[in-house]
C-alpha cells in the first residue's frame, strides 16, 4: 500500500533499482529480499555518517546499465569529519556472458543454459570512508549476492565481500574492538564462523 510504500521510500537514499512495486509482488524471493537488504544498509549508514559530519550532507547519483539495473552513489565530501565518505548500491541483471560462464563451470559449478543463455543478476552495497583525522582508520566493506537462473528454472545464488580497517597510525585498541564486532555478529550465527572467515 501507499504508506509502505512512504515508509521504505524515507529509509532509502533514492528509489531503488527494481521497482518498490515489483520488489513488493516478489518479496518472498532471496534476489528481492537482498535488494531491499543493500538499500536500507545504504540508507542506515548513510544517516549514521552524515549524524558524525552535520556540516555535510551526501550528493546522490542514480545511473542505469543498458543491458539491465543500475545503481545509487552517495558521497559525502570534504566535511569536517570526513575526508570523503562513499556508499553505493548496485543491482544489475542480464545474460551472462559464455566466456563466464565457461570460467564458472571450471570451478566445479554444474549450469544448465537454456539455448546458450544464463539469465544473471549481481548486486550488492560497498562503502569506502576517509576521516580527516590520519588517528582514525580508513575502512572499507563490500557484501554482494551473485544468482544464476538455469534452464528448468532452478537458481544458484552466492554471496560474498568482506571489510576491513585501514590505520595510518596503527591503534591496537582500534584493531581489537573492530575485529570483535565483527566476532560477535558472527558468533550470533554459527561458532566457527569467525575463525573460517578471518583467515580470507
Amino acid at each position: 500500500d501507499e504508506k509502505e510504500e512512504e515508509e521504505l521510500r524515507q529509509r532509502f537514499m533514492a528509489p531503488p533499482v527494481t521497482g518498490l512495486r515489483e520488489l513488493r509482488r516478489r518479496r518472498r524471493e532471496l534476489r528481492s529480499r537482498m535488494e531491499l537488504l543493500i538499500m536500507e544498509t545504504q540508507g542506515e549508514v548513510c544517516r549514521a555518517l552524515a549524524a558524525l559530519d552535520p556540516g555535510a550532507s551526501f550528493a546522490v547519483d542514480t545511473w542505469e546499465r543498458k543491458e539491465g539495473g543500475g545503481g545509487i552513489s552517495c558521497v559525502l565530501q570534504d566535511g569536517e569529519v570526513f575526508e570523503k565518505a562513499g556508499v553505493n548500491v548496485s543491482v544489475v541483471f542480464g545474460l551472462l556472458s559464455e566466456e563466464a560462464a565457461r570460467q564458472m563451470r571450471s570451478r566445479g559449478k554444474s549450469l544448465k543454459a537454456k539455448d546458450g543463455k544464463l539469465p544473471f543478476c549481481a548486486m550488492g552495497v560497498s562503502s569506502v570512508i576517509h576521516p580527516k583525522n590520519p588517528h582514525v582508520p580508513t575502512m572499507h566493506f563490500n557484501y554482494r549476492y551473485f544468482e544464476i537462473e538455469e534452464a528448468d528454472g532452478t537458481k544458484q545464488w552466492w554471496f560474498g565481500g568482506g571489510t576491513d580497517l585501514t590505520p595510518t597510525y596503527l591503534n591496537e585498541e582500534d584493531a581489537v574492538h573492530f575485529h570483535k564486532t565483527l566476532k560477535e555478529a558472527c558468533d550470533k550465527h554459527d561458532l566457527k564462523l569467525y575463525p573460517k572467515y578471518k583467515k580470507w
